[in-house]
């Protein structure tokens, strides 16, 4: 990977480690990251019709449906952070989704210049995924294995609650996996 503005997109299943290495690239790149997972979880916090609407699929294991998300990606590929350079992580997810993506990007004149695929066994999925936890409050993410916090159940950076996102219990992980 090369070059100072570029579009790559994260392909992996749910747990396959998209949004920690979405980060570090980002880091390096200076790239604006675009989750439609965080923007979906975003719209859940703040009670939207849109979170409720996604919540509804989310907490299930299902996929929101195309029309929603695609709408959402495109709005925000229009924003001006997004000119210089961006990652997304969990878009595409169905080949609709990314026939879409083919129009958004002759619509906004953007070229996607990389796509990484992380490839990970389904058991270790399923313990990456149930064994998060994350920050009611900033959303930093932790792992009751991997990243654990300094205080059992308690955010090293702001010290609220920490909590098991519905769609990471074990049967939920399931089904998305599947999914």
């Amino acid at each position: 990977i090369g070059g100072t503005k570029m579009n790559l997109i994260l392909f992996g299943a749910p747990g396959a480690g998209k949004g920690t290495q979405a980060a570090e690239i980002v880091k390096k790149y200076k790239l604006t990251h675009i989750s439609t997972g965080e923007m979906f979880r975003n719209e859940i916090a703040n009670k939207t019709a849109m979170g409720e609407l996604a919540n509804s699929y989310i907490s299930k294991g299902h996929l929101v449906p195309d029309e929603v998300t695609v709408e959402l990606v495109k709005e925000r590929l229009a924003l001006e952070d997004c000119k210089n350079g961006f990652i997304l992580d969990g878009f595409p997810r169905t080949l609709s989704q990314a026939k879409c993506l083919d129009q958004i990007c002759l619509d906004l004149n953007i070229k996607i210049d990389y796509v990484i695929d992380i490839e990970v066994n389904q058991d270790e999925l399923i313990s990456r995924l149930s064994g998060r936890r994350v920050c009611k409050n900033c959303g930093t993410s932790y792992h009751l294995t991997f990243n654990k916090p300094l205080k059992e159940g308690v955010c090293d950076k702001c010290g609220a609650d920490l909590y098991t996102r519905k769609d990471d219990s074990i049967d939920s992980v399931k089904v998305r996996l599947q999914t």
